[in-house]
């Protein structure tokens, strides 16, 4: 028996709760919501949880309606899937709401993973952890068409369309057997990146704006701020993808979006072959891989950008001496 094939026989006769990472991206969003439908399909009681939502970009994915950011206190669950997240705090406020459960299991492709779970599925060398997701879907039985689409939601978006180095000839051959299912990576592009709103637009404008880079062009970061989605009057969920932006700027080897949140700077990075993102998230507290990472900081932006600024030349200088 496989691990996938393990967690897939595991979670029926019981109630799931699958929690999402903060900030949920389309390769979480999609895995969730894919498992979810499987286990549905097989009887079983599945509750879909963010506590920061759906975004609206990914509200068009099967099943993203039902999606919950509470949780009653009292609600019992025999089993509680964190999935992508690299510790169990990565859930956010939904985090607390698993303790109950005599089962957790990890399904995760972050370099940064704890090793946390009474069941895990690991794998850094997945693509997105859609791909680890879907033997389990198919474990519970026949993929339909929308549970296709959601797990092709999950490659796209977190292989860049299928374009970064991290894409396997399994990614690609897991993607063919969802366009088979009844999956169109044409649709799915067209909804995350070709339908965006006029303030996503005002917002990256003001954001390239405000883009700054080392003196020898290797490093390009910005910052979105509370005025700015004012003034834009998009919500801060729209600035996805403006990370993506700078990082394709031709000498750029690390990318950063500082982004002023309530609860603090939510920074993200994008790094080429050669940079770790992972470790200079890690040096704050986040995590997740060498090309993708993340973390949220306390203090000033200015502060927040000086010290990550730090981080990233002291990476850098390690890559270059190793």
């Amino acid at each position: 028996m496989t691990p996938a094939e393990r967690i897939a026989e595991t979670l029926l006769g019981r109630r799931v709760l699958l929690l999402n990472h903060v900030s949920p991206d389309g390769d979480c969003l999609g895995s969730t919501l894919a498992l979810a439908r499987a286990l549905r399909a097989r009887g079983q009681h599945a509750v879909v949880a963010s506590s920061d939502g759906v975004p609206d970009m990914y509200r068009f994915l099967p099943g993203a309606e039902q999606v919950v950011s509470e949780i009653a206190a009292d609600t019992p669950f025999g089993a509680a899937v964190f999935m992508e997240c690299s510790t169990p705090d990565r859930a956010g406020a939904l985090a607390g709401r698993a303790v109950g459960a005599p089962l957790w299991i990890n399904i995760d492709h972050h370099v940064s993973n704890g090793g946390y779970g009474d069941l895990i599925l690991y794998d850094p060398a997945a693509a997105a952890v859609g791909e680890l997701v879907t033997p389990i879907v198919q474990a519970l039985g026949p993929i339909d068409a929308p549970t296709a689409t959601c797990l092709m939601a999950a490659l796209l978006t977190d292989t860049g369309s299928f374009r970064y180095a991290s894409v396997t000839p399994r990614t690609l051959r897991i993607a063919a057997d969802l366009v088979q299912a009844g999956a169109s990576p044409a649709d799915v592009f067209t909804r995350v990146y070709e339908n965006r709103p006029a303030a996503a637009m005002r917002l990256l404008g003001m954001a390239l704006d405000r883009l700054q880079l080392t003196p020898d062009g290797t490093v390009a970061w910005t910052a979105v701020t509370q005025e700015m989605l004012r003034a834009s009057g998009a919500p801060m969920e729209e600035s996805e993808g403006i990370v993506g932006t700078l990082r394709s700027i031709a000498g750029v080897r690390v990318a950063l979006l500082f982004k002023e949140e309530p609860d603090g700077i939510r920074v993200s990075l994008r790094a080429r072959a050669g940079v770790r993102a992972n470790v200079i998230a890690e040096a704050f507290g986040g995590g997740g891989h060498a090309a993708a990472a993340g973390f949220t900081a306390t203090g000033p932006l200015p502060d927040v950008m000086r010290r990550t600024l730090d981080a990233v030349q002291r990476e850098m200088a390690a890559g270059a001496v190793s």
